[in-house]
């Protein structure tokens, strides 16, 4: 196996009457009876293609339960049936579905479309590769060599905002709109649109690599200079996530405020696939690719070669 990661995740309902968040941890998630209990677990996983995600649901009447169920049961099903669920197009297509089948706990409600709707930020990991898909303002961020980077962009007005260079990153972060999100799986879309979530690159994974997935109940509360300094000085997984949700509800303590739902996945790259040998396999399988063509242009006698010259051409 050329991949392995520590994972560890958890899921606190803060201070609010129901826990709308929930997770995708790599092949579980929580029920419906177990959210408002919120959840904790680890786990050393050495499986070669994984997926881990944190899903912020909304919406009255425990509309926002059932969106973020809905989500991680789709991806549960999408990881066990899919041959290839790191591909984008693949991850474009299943985000649509999602989207739709969320928006459709509205309707089936009697309600407007978009009523209720969840975010997603999810991370795919394969061999020696990483992608990441987001929807709405749930995040992802990489901490490599000390330090930490945000790896997706929020949906949101005060993103939007920054991207128009009228407010700072900074100035972002005590924004009253900060909560206001232009994107969400369950959105109202005109007919036959599909929702189009941000879908990344494949890039490198490094051992030593430690990424957190969250949702805002962390973000919100706790500043990214704060997140790496916690994410540097966790000895493990496990102790990095329970830290960055106790520090959220300290936070949110002290400034007297009723804490949000805080999720919180945090990955530790082990170790990972080497780059150049997978490239040297794919090499080698077109080679016996071509190898087998000429063998079987020869045998039928297209291309007047020796059985000598075929030797020489296979062993180049």
């Amino acid at each position: 196996m050329s991949l392995k990661i520590s994972a560890a995740v958890y899921s606190h309902i803060g201070h609010r009457p129901n826990n709308e968040d929930n997770f995708f941890f790599n092949g579980l998630f929580m029920e419906r009876e177990q959210m408002n209990k919120g959840g904790q677990m680890h786990s050393v996983c050495m499986d070669d293609a994984q997926m881990y995600a944190v899903c912020d649901g909304m919406g009255g009447a425990e509309l926002g339960e059932e969106a973020s169920l809905k989500s991680v049961q789709m991806l549960k099903e999408y990881q066990q049936t899919c041959a290839q669920p790191d591909s984008s197009s693949y991850l474009e297509e299943l985000i649509g579905k999602v989207s739709e089948a969320v928006d459709r706990i509205s309707l089936s409600r009697g309600l407007a479309s978009g009523d209720c709707g969840s975010t997603i930020a999810l991370v795919a990991m394969k061999d020696w590769y990483f992608r990441t898909v987001h929807v709405g303002d749930s995040r992802v961020y990489l901490m490599r060599d000390g330090r930490l980077k945000r790896v997706t962009k929020d949906d949101s007005e005060v993103q939007m905002m920054v991207d128009r260079k009228e407010i700072t990153q900074e100035e972002a972060w005590q924004h009253p709109l900060k909560n206001v999100i232009t994107k969400h799986l369950g959105m109202p879309l005109e007919k036959g649109e599909k929702l189009k979530p941000t879908i990344s690159i494949r890039k490198d994974l490094m051992p030593g690599d430690r990424f957190v997935l969250c949702s805002d109940g962390l973000s919100d509360q706790v500043h990214d200079t704060v997140i790496e300094e916690i994410m540097r000085n966790a000895p493990s997984a496990a102790n990095a996530a329970a830290t960055l949700v106790r520090q959220s509800l300290e936070n949110a303590e002290s400034a007297g405020i009723s804490s949000d739902n805080i999720t919180v996945i945090v990955l530790d790259v082990l170790k990972a696939g080497e780059k150049d040998k997978d490239k040297m396999r794919i090499r080698r399988m077109k080679g016996w690719q071509i190898a087998l063509t000429v063998l079987a242009a020869l045998l039928a006698g297209g291309l007047g070669w020796s059985v000598f010259e075929l030797v020489k051409f296979l062993m180049r």
